[in-house]
């Protein structure tokens, strides 16, 4: 059955601020040492159930099929039921893909990138990030003028991911680069003082950061898994807004936006209307208690010059969020994930009655060429 494009109802082409690619294999044949090669998170199926599985590390069970990280789901269905999307790890079925839904850009972060932060090894954990964006920046060389990689960086140290960071936006061009929020154990806090240099890079070199979760069981989530006996649905409703509140309140307690007025952060995949009440909470708690170092701005004030938020869809107060942060909600797809949307992934934020049209076009295509500065 064919599908109907969406009809522009923008001046402008739609921006995708967060789209995924799914690494295939010559990911790590072509761009791997061989010696890292048991490291790679692969997908395990088991009869009606799959898992991670990198080194001796299993994630947890889920009753689904891993070609699922590849289909997205109709708009009102489950996940997973949908064929896989060839533009996963095609550029060019991913270009027509796009056209379909009227997306001029899409800004692209990887699939199993988001399960290497597991790695302990260090020399493996490097490698594997290392492989992870050449791949991706292989794949945005198809059409550079619409694709673009944002660069996974290694969590193992500051020092390991300010190399990165340099390699991915000064020799791979890269228009950002990313890691997850979490303190994994073994590896240094986001607030980390080592950081610090990292930060002044990204300002400098007008390069924004972003933090983006995912819960695939590679990556050390005992906790959840303790507290819901491992049942996923539970998991990933939790687990995504509570780390990026934890994410967002480590970047304005420990005065990492205040220190760094021109670095622009974004906290991805997890709606938009969970910051307005964070915000509201830390310019409160700074009133209370203050924070280790007294800040020039509030935090909402911090989040309002620095601070980025995505949406999928039309969620309960985005309204309000726009009104109190309007240059700070993008639109993102998930493409081509199966919690995401395909096609008709930008429908409801072209069609509601709830945002004026100065708003919607904030949230389709200006505040992400603010955050990704293109």
């Amino acid at each position: 059955m064919p599908i109907t494009p969406i009809t522009p109802r923008t001046p402008h082409s739609i921006i995708d601020s967060d789209g995924h690619i799914v690494e295939a294999d010559s990911a790590w044949t072509d761009f791997l040492d061989p010696r890292f090669r048991d490291f790679v998170p692969r997908p395990i199926r088991d009869g009606e159930e799959f898992y991670f599985q990198s080194g001796a590390v299993e994630g947890f069970r889920m009753r689904a099929r891993p070609e699922t990280l590849s289909a997205p789901r109709k708009a009102g269905e489950r996940s997973g039921g949908q064929r896989a999307r060839r533009g996963a790890a095609d550029p060019g079925h991913r270009l027509a893909d796009m056209d379909l839904e009227q997306i001029g850009r899409a800004m692209i972060y990887p699939t199993y990138g988001l399960m290497i932060q597991g790695v302990q090894d260090r020399d493996a954990a490097i490698a594997l990030a290392k492989a992870v964006n050449d791949w991706l920046a292989a794949y945005t060389a198809h059409d550079p003028t619409r694709l673009y990689g944002v660069g996974v960086l290694p969590q193992t140290s500051p020092e390991d991911a300010l190399a990165e960071a340099k390699r991915c936006i000064e020799d791979l061009n890269m228009v950002g680069v990313w890691r997850r929020p979490e303190r994994i154990p073994g590896t240094p806090a986001l607030h980390d003082p080592g950081y610090e240099a990292l930060w002044s890079y990204l300002a400098e070199a007008n390069r924004p950061f972003a933090l983006h979760p995912g819960l695939n069981g590679i990556v050390p989530c005992e906790e959840l898994r303790h507290r819901y006996d491992d049942n996923y649905s539970a998991m990933h409703a939790v687990h995504f807004p509570m780390e990026q509140i934890m994410g967002l309140t480590d970047m304005i307690s420990f005065g990492i936006l205040d220190r760094h007025p021109d670095l622009r952060v974004a906290f991805l995949e997890t709606g938009a209307t969970w910051a307005l009440a964070q915000l509201h909470r830390l310019d409160e708690h700074l009133e209370l208690f203050g924070f280790p170092e007294k800040p020039k701005e509030k935090p909402s004030d911090q989040f309002r010059r620095s601070g980025f938020v995505s949406v999928e869809e039309v969620e309960p107060g985005l309204t309000a969020t726009l009104e109190a942060y309007p240059d700070s909600v993008m639109f993102a797809s998930d493409y081509p994930h199966g919690d995401g949307v395909f096609p008709g992934a930008a429908t409801e934020l072209l069609e509601t009655k709830a945002l004026n049209d100065d708003q919607r076009e904030r949230v389709l295509f200006k505040n992400a060429e603010r955050f990704y500065s293109i």
